[in-house]
């Protein structure tokens, strides 16, 4: 005989002596107090007896589960509940996983207020996330929606602002999906005009893009050509300058 199948036959004799032991309790009590309720009426008669035979079996299997504890023990026969395996802690590069999941989610859930038909921008797997707390959409090879975390004043970042980035051009915001067609059928352009109170170089995305370091935000590096112009120009005027001072030597 193994030790497992001694363990349940064991832990059933066991159980079945408890069992045994609270139902003759109960019926023992509740049979006597039927017998001493001889004055009462029929129905409370038999409520009292249930009642007290209740709280018989319930004290009774309480002491008998005490009692049979130690031979439990001995025998190897005690009730544990299913073993639980160790979880270990989060690894960093776990953790960024988690990040970019959470991000995709997050994304995909606020969608909804853009896409009421819970289309393809609803869906996470549709977008991809970052560590920054920001999510891509690819729409095209050249298109792609960006979910922007935006801060708020309560904790963490609640609500997304959503963009709609092309190739060389600025980001546009989106409010609803029909602003999403309407774009991607409009020919490629510089589809955003800056204000007086905005700067020419990336506006007030490029701003929220530095703050939270998402490079599809940041404004790309001014080109050379002007600083070039502007110093072949000024060697110009001082070449001048000297042939003019020579004639006059």
């Amino acid at each position: 005989m193994t030790d497992t199948l001694r363990t349940r036959l064991a832990r059933t004799a066991l159980d079945a002596a408890d069992s045994v032991a609270t139902v003759t309790a109960a019926a023992a009590a509740g049979l006597t107090a039927y017998r001493a309720l001889t004055h009462r009426p029929a129905e409370a008669r038999v409520t009292l007896a249930l009642a007290t035979g209740a709280l018989a079996a319930l004290i009774t299997d309480q002491t008998a589960y005490k009692a049979l504890a130690p031979l439990r023990r001995r025998l190897g026969a005690e009730h544990h509940g299913p073993a639980r395996e160790a979880v270990p802690a989060p690894t960093r590069e776990q953790l960024a996983a988690d990040v970019c999941a959470d991000a995709a989610a997050r994304a995909a859930f606020s969608a909804g207020r853009i896409d009421y038909s819970h289309g393809a921008l609803t869906k996470a797997e549709n977008w991809t996330g970052a560590e920054d707390g920001s999510a891509t959409c690819e729409i095209t090879s050249t298109a792609r929606l960006l979910a922007v975390p935006r801060p708020t004043d309560h904790d963490g970042y609640t609500s997304r602002t959503y963009l709609l980035a092309r190739d060389g051009e600025q980001p546009v915001p989106i409010h609803t999906i029909a602003d999403l067609a309407a774009l991607l059928d409009a020919p490629a352009a510089d589809t955003t005009q800056p204000t007086d109170g905005e700067a020419e170089d990336g506006g007030p995305w490029a701003a929220l893009g530095e703050h939270l370091a998402i490079a599809e935000l940041c404004p790309a590096p001014a080109a050379d050509d002007e600083d070039q112009a502007d110093e072949d120009e000024g060697e110009d005027v001082d070449q001048e300058a000297e042939a003019h001072a020579a004639g006059l030597l």
